[in-house]
């Protein structure tokens, strides 16, 4: 292993996560337990280009019948984003959430790789329980995606901080002493 990959690798080994290398691939495969899902992740590297890439996979794919209706909460979560975007495969409705960057010309550091995986983690999770409850129940994507990305306000929120100490930070804490094993392997915040 050399350049980007190495680098992934080590932080991966650093900071404690479970992962496999896919075989005569530059290409890891890691689990999350936010608090929303369980997700299937991937860290893929393109040492030619100079690229990092992470990918986490909803654990449902969107159903044909609600295709259209998933098309558009993914449309609209991605209005705005900064860092990543969701994706949407029209052929078999799997939705992931992608991450990247390009380190041509410079060096990819542990805390590069750290903020592009916080960003792709705490995004997807932050729409996880939105996306399922798409794809299981009536509402519209407008009215899920609005109540996902309208903060509380007035009363509400100050009900919300004050009964609610556990999500006193909306991003998730990736420290390795706050992390907890998943019986199989996943990395859990």
């Amino acid at each position: 292993m050399t350049g980007l990959f190495s680098t992934l690798i080590d932080y991966m080994e650093e900071e404690d996560w479970k992962y496999e290398i896919l075989e005569g691939e530059t290409i890891i495969r890691f689990h999350f337990k936010g608090s929303a899902g369980r997700l299937l992740c991937y860290g893929e590297v393109d040492e030619e280009k100079c690229w990092l890439i992470f990918y986490s996979y909803m654990p449902v794919n969107a159903p044909p019948e609600k295709m259209a209706q998933v098309a558009e909460f993914v449309t609209r979560a991605n209005r705005g984003m900064r860092i990543g975007n969701f994706e949407l495969d029209f052929d078999d409705g799997e939705i992931r959430y992608k991450t990247s960057i390009d380190v041509e010309g410079g060096e990819l550091s542990g805390k590069m790789i750290d903020n592009l995986l916080r960003a792709n983690l705490s995004t997807i999770n932050r729409y996880f329980a939105g996306l399922m409850e798409l794809i299981y129940g009536d509402k519209p994507a407008s009215e899920v995606i609005k109540r996902i990305e309208t903060p509380p306000s007035g009363l509400d929120a100050l009900d919300e901080e004050e009964g609610d100490e556990d999500d006193e930070d909306e991003e998730m804490p990736f420290a390795p002493d706050e992390e907890e094993d998943d019986e199989d392997g996943g990395k859990r915040f």
